[in-house]
């Protein structure tokens, strides 16, 4: 009984899989052709996702996510392997070749909108597994997402959330190249409740802030970190400006029309479940030192003749603070 069973499964999967199969390649000419609405109709009302996905999509979300992909990679292209084609009784597997150039924006995080045009190429070995078993597709595409950062220049770190007392997340910096050391430092941190949604949108808030830091006379540096939300939607930020001194920090801070909006949306309005400031002003200071590439020895980056006081060689241009 248990053979028969079998026997009829296998001659069904069989007698059904040229369709699958018609309809994988159908599916991989719509992403060949950037025909997003080509690519959700197929799915006929299925899911999808990738490692850029961050889950499985489906419908309206899926489409822009696609269209995402071939704006970013306007000349995309999934070359299939015709001897890595499987299929099963329920599944199309098939291996493909992975290609484009990055010459359009990505869509950013941490409140950076879009990662600006790479214009490196690359090239990818991946998956494509279909679960066909109902007249809704499930499909899994998978590719080294190591790989692609890679060959993109990109970060891709794999980092704990906790590990005993530390606590771990992203930062970025911004830097105009004023060269002056800071003299003061303003320090904001919040926690945001609402998952990834509305620490995105708080990011977003602050990094408008810090850009409109920037054009002021004084800003040094500006940083935005922050630790995605937990599995109770809870995650934090921060953001540091660094200033030559602290007339130019008080200056350009509370008469900052951005920055009054936003410290009344966040302390008012309640966007933000709890936040604090601070302000610090420098105490002591010493000179920068770098090495001298020649020789090792150490020297002020800021002196007045830039070479080496051991062997005379020239000193390379002082890094930027902080």
């Amino acid at each position: 009984m248990k053979l028969s069973v079998l026997g009829g499964a296998m001659l069904r999967g069989l007698f059904r899989a040229p369709r699958r199969l018609m309809r994988a390649r159908r599916f991989l000419d719509a992403w060949n052709a950037h025909d997003a609405d080509a690519v959700v109709a197929l799915l006929a009302g299925g899911r999808y996702r990738d490692p850029l996905s961050d889950g499985f999509l489906e419908g309206d979300a899926l489409a822009t996510h696609i269209r995402a992909l071939f704006r970013a990679f306007p000349d995309l292209s999934l070359t299939p392997d015709e001897r890595a084609l499987m299929v099963g009784g329920r599944t199309v597997a098939a291996r493909y070749r992975l290609q484009g150039v990055q010459s359009g924006p990505l869509p950013g995080g941490l409140g950076i909108a879009e990662v600006a045009p790479t214009d490196r190429a690359i090239a990818l070995d991946a998956t494509l597994v279909i679960d066909c078993a109902q007249s809704a597709w499930i499909v899994d595409n998978h590719f080294d997402l190591q790989e692609l950062a890679q060959q993109l220049d990109f970060l891709a770190l794999l980092m704990p959330r906790r590990q005993g007392d530390y606590e771990f997340g992203a930062f970025y910096r911004l830097h105009r190249g004023n060269p002056v050391p800071p003299e003061a430092i303003g320090i904001t941190w919040l926690q945001v409740r609402g998952g990834k949604a509305a620490l995105e949108e708080a990011a977003t808030v602050t990094n408008g802030v810090l850009e409109s830091f920037a054009g002021k006379p004084g800003f040094v540096t500006g940083i935005i970190g922050a630790q995605p939300a937990d599995e109770a939607g809870h995650g934090y930020g921060f953001t540091l400006s660094a200033w030559e001194n602290r007339e130019a920090l008080e200056a350009n801070l509370l008469p900052n029309p951005e920055h009054r909006a936003v410290v009344e949306r966040f302390m008012k309005q309640g966007f933000s479940y709890a936040t604090h400031s601070r302000v610090y002003e420098l105490v002591r200071a010493k000179p920068m030192m770098i090495a001298c590439t020649a020789c090792g020895k150490k020297n002020n980056a800021h002196k007045a003749k830039p070479v080496c006081s051991a062997c005379g060689g020239a000193l390379e241009a002082a890094p930027a603070y902080i």
